[in-house]
Parts: C-alpha cells; sequence; structure tokens
C-alpha cells in the first residue's frame, strides 16, 4: 500500500506464523462446513441474523443532535473493551468512511472514548492534534498535517475533523494521536525533525553535537525521497541518527523538568520510529520494488507496540479509538488460507491487531466493514473498483437477503459450534471474497449495502441513502 507520503511507500498487505491450537469445538464445525451449503442452510443462517443482526439506521455522521438509538446494542457488543479498533477494506471506501465517522461520534459521545488513533506517525498526527484545536488553523490544513492523503484529502474523513474541532474546547476534546513509525502528512519528516531540535535546544543547546545537528538539518529527502536514491545511502542516514536515543536519554532529567515526563517519553519514542522507518524504507529499496512479508513485518510490529504504549502508559485508563486498513487489524493472518492458485500468502504475516492483541487480549474490541455492491476507489486516484456479486452463501449474500441497508453482527459472543465460527467467504480484504473463520480475526462487523468512492467532495454521490428508517424488527436473544 502506497500512502503517498511519508518516509516508506511500503506495501501493508502482506504476512507472521501464529501457532494456534484447534479446539473440539472449532474442529467440529470445520467438518461441519466441509458439507457443502444447502438451501435449508442459507434459510437459517438468514433467519439468524434477521433475528440477531442489529439494525444500523445511518451511517451519516452530521446528522444534527444524534441519539445514537440505533447504536446503543454495541455498547453490549463493546462492554469494557477500552481500545475500538475501526478497520476499513481498500482506503477507497467512502461509506465506510462516513460510518466510521459516526461511530467515531458514538464511542465519544456515549461510551466515553477520547483518544482517536491515526494509522499515520506517531509525531505527526500529535502535531496534527493541536491543529486541529487551533481555530485559526484551516480543517483541511489541519487534515493534511498530520495525515496520509488517502484520508487528507477525503470528503468523507473530514466530518470527523469538523466533530473534533466542535468539541476541541469542551471538557471533553477527542485528543489525535498516531501509532504508525512511518512519518506522514505535509512536510512529515522536516516537522519532526524541527520540532525534535527546538525541543532540546529549549532545555541546553549543548545536548545536540554539531555533527548531528547537521545531519538532521540537512533534508533527508535529498536523499530519502530521491527517485533514484540508493538503500546504502539511507542507512547512511540512519547510522549518524543512531547516536539520538543515547543523547535523549542522558538527557532525560534535564528535558523532563523543561517539557514534563510525558511529553519527553513521546518525543523519545518518535526516535525510535524515525530510525524503524529508515530501515523499512531501506529494505523496500533493496526490494527494488519488490515487497516482502519480512520488511512488512517491522512497520505492523512497531504499530502494534506502539498502540500497547498508547494504551497502558501515555493514555492508561483512557478509551481509545483506532483508525487503520483492516489488514493490519486482523487478530491471527496466518489463520486465512487462500487457495492453491494464490499469487499470496498470509503465512508469515504479523499484524498490529497480533501484536497488540497478545498484551492488551479483549481490552480490542475490532470492528470490520464489508458491503454488496457499488464502487470503491481511492481519493489520491487510480482505478475505480467496481464490486462483483457476492458469492452465494458468502457474508454479503446473506446480509442482502436480511433486507436492511446497514447492520452491525458481534462475533465476540457466538457459541463455539456457531456457523459464523466457521469458513464463511466474506470481502473485508479489499473486496476479495476470502473463505476462512473470520471470529478469529475480528469481534464484530458492519455491513453497508452500497458503497462509493471516497472523493473530494461532495460528502456523498447524490441519490445515495445514507439513513434508513429501522423496520422496528424485534431482537430476540
Amino acid at each position: 500500500m502506497d500512502h503517498g507520503v511519508g518516509l516508506s511507500p511500503r506495501r501493508t498487505d502482506l504476512r507472521v506464523p501464529v501457532k494456534h491450537q484447534c479446539n473440539h469445538a472449532r474442529l467440529l464445525a470445520a467438518v461441519l462446513l466441509c458439507v457443502s451449503l444447502q438451501p435449508d442452510d442459507r434459510s437459517t443462517r438468514i433467519a439468524w441474523l434477521l433475528r440477531k443482526a442489529i439494525e444500523i439506521n445511518s451511517i451519516d455522521p452530521t446528522i444534527a443532535n444524534d441519539d445514537f438509538a440505533d447504536l446503543k446494542p454495541l455498547k453490549a457488543a463493546i462492554g469494557n473493551s477500552r481500545i475500538v479498533v475501526l478497520g476499513e477494506q481498500s482506503h477507497g471506501d467512502g461509506a465506510t468512511f462516513l460510518a466510521k465517522g459516526r461511530l467515531v461520534k458514538f464511542l465519544h459521545e456515549r461510551m466515553g472514548f477520547d483518544v482517536l488513533a491515526w494509522e499515520g506517525g506517531l509525531f505527526n498526527c500529535h502535531d496534527m492534534d493541536g491543529a486541529v484545536r487551533d481555530p485559526s488553523v484551516p480543517i483541511d490544513e489541519a487534515m493534511r498535517r498530520g495525515l496520509y492523503p488517502i484520508w487528507a484529502t477525503s470528503a468523507q474523513v473530514r466530518p470527523v475533523f469538523e466533530y473534533a474541532r466542535a468539541v476541541a474546547a469542551t471538557d471533553r476534546p477527542l485528543e489525535m494521536i498516531g501509532f504508525d513509525d512511518q512519518f506522514s502528512g505535509t512536510g512529515g519528516i522536516t516537522r519532526w525533525r524541527n520540532t525534535l531540535i527546538g525541543f532540546i535546544d529549549k532545555v541546553d543547546r549543548t545536548i545536540l553535537p554539531d555533527g548531528l545537528r547537521s545531519s538532521l538539518l540537512n533534508d533527508p529527502r535529498n536523499i530519502v525521497f530521491k527517485p533514484d536514491s540508493k538503500a546504502a545511502d539511507i542507512r547512511l542516514v540512519a547510522e549518524k541518527w543512531k547516536a539520538l536515543p543515547e543523547i535523549f536519554d542522558k538527557a532525560r532529567a534535564k528535558l523532563e523538568s523543561t517539557h514534563g515526563a510525558r511529553e519527553v517519553a513521546l518525543m523519545r519514542r518518535t526516535v525510535d520510529d524515525a530510525l524503524i522507518s529508515l530501515e523499512g524504507f531501506a529494505r523496500f529499496r533493496d526490494a527494488k520494488g519488490e515487497f516482502k512479508t519480512a520488511d512488512n513485518n517491522l512497520r505492523d510490529q512497531r504499530m502494534g507496540e506502539n498502540l500497547v504504549w498508547l494504551a497502558n502508559e501515555r493514555y492508561k485508563n483512557r478509551r481509545i479509538i483506532v483508525w487503520a486498513a483492516a489488514f493490519h487489524t486482523l487478530h491471527e493472518p496466518s489463520s486465512i488460507k487462500l487457495g492453491p492458485d494464490a499469487t499470496f500468502s498470509y503465512e508469515g504475516v504479523i499484524t498490529m491487531g497480533q501484536v497488540a492483541g497478545k498484551v492488551l487480549k479483549n481490552a480490542i474490541y475490532t470492528i470490520g466493514f464489508t458491503a454488496a455492491e457499488g464502487k470503491a476507489g481511492n481519493v489520491t486516484g487510480g482505478p475505480t473498483l467496481d464490486l462483483k456479486p457476492p458469492a452465494d452463501g458468502s457474508f454479503e449474500d446473506l446480509c442482502l437477503a436480511v433486507g436492511h441497508r446497514f447492520l452491525f453482527v458481534n462475533l465476540r459472543t457466538l457459541p463455539a459450534a456457531h456457523w459464523l465460527r466457521s469458513p464463511v467467504k466474506a470481502g473485508l480484504l479489499n473486496y476479495s471474497p476470502i473463505e476462512t473463520d473470520w471470529t478469529r480475526q475480528m469481534d464484530g462487523l458492519v455491513f453497508t449495502r452500497t458503497m462509493f468512492p471516497s472523493t473530494t467532495g461532495p460528502m456523498s454521490p447524490e441519490g445515495v441513502v445514507l439513513t434508513e428508517q429501522s423496520s422496528m424488527r424485534k431482537h430476540r436473544n
């Protein structure tokens, strides 16, 4: 995946071996699914969804005085989880972006979540948070300061920032942060470098040796971002910067006396992120554009560690919303087995969700998104994807039969032998109809009947339905 900005346009749809045990219930479910889906099986599954799936009435994040009545059942599903992760299928999912925006408002207003962590640079999104709180900075400029263009220029993401600014001066602002080791946003690496130098110099200008200062001020874009840059040149920059952690640690007491321990810990972590990101970009150059699992894993490993740090240290005892690609959120990527003709394998893949989940366990509640029809397209350009008709018996096919435009299904509390704990086709990863046990990857699923591309505007295409009246269907236990 190429975000278009930052140190690495490295792909993120790659693969880490996870050892997992197959208990008796899962084995039974897998055996049962070996029998092809018969008409009565399909009817039974649709009937279950009619009883149990939660009807969402709207994906419009701009509803005035929204009472969120349709989303109240999510409170029980999420429970005491401190982190809610919102995935997305492809980065070109306009309807999903809107749905995520409304969920962000609900989680903030009704469930006490007050941190929004983006798949963007740790420093850059922190920098962006300051811009969001400053009414003199235009919203579009604030978005571009921290996010990759796939989100920063999307009219479907903008409502999240309009909401964040609206609550910025209240006693419960929505604080933004990043968890990526890569730099993101406009001038991401340069803004980090300038802030880091100023952060240190404010305490004592002699802390930073002249040679290292010169290396930082010699804009690494001249080496890292040139089309013909060499991995050796990037590693030369990294080699000079490797002195930063020790210098920072030796001066920690002096830095904390001026900036406080919390902000020193953040800036110190961004130093390690910078070194990891440089190595990742060097590996990309080594591979000459060929994406390799181990290289991608470097990034996801760090993203998972950063999320754990945010949850257990910087925002201890606070509730966090995470905005990311669905791939990064997977709990057990290696359990996804593709067919013999696949050119891609999840074997050996490490994901942020896997890394963070080992530590945070059920404190994380992950929601995946999917759609049955329409188009997807990245706001930054490239081909538009026409969604194919759902495969018979797929999750999308079954949801279409329910007849409601937007649905939520809680996977976490399903019985061990439930049909959703067996391999079921679903397009949660770039709309590819992958057949797997999705309960091993996600805790909940949001279905949107019709997808439309992410665009620079308007917020939704003419004629698209964002709000649908409830059928008043009773959900039985």
